[in-house]
């Protein structure tokens, strides 16, 4: 995740607690974020719920060209995330 300081963080979903897993995260407002399975071998099934209600004229897909001028300092991770 990149939120809109450009702080970026990243967290491991899963079940082992034990092995600083988490169950679910919250990702804040005016944050950009993404997602992909450890093992490229396995999947793994995933969902977004928002609050309050969604409308997608809020909605903003990532554009990597402006993610990269907003973010520079991130330009490699969000090359890995987006399409050219």
């Amino acid at each position: 995740m990149i939120d809109e300081d450009g702080k970026i963080c990243s967290h491991l979903l899963g079940n082992n607690l034990v092995n600083d897993e988490e169950f679910q995260i919250i990702i804040k407002k005016n944050s950009w974020f993404a997602a992909e399975v450890v093992d490229k071998k396995s999947f793994a099934l995933i969902g977004c719920t928002v609050s309050p209600g969604f409308d997608f004229s809020d909605f903003e897909l990532a554009n990597r060209k402006e993610l990269i001028n907003n973010f520079p300092e991130h330009q490699e991770i969000i090359k890995r995330f987006t399409k050219p």
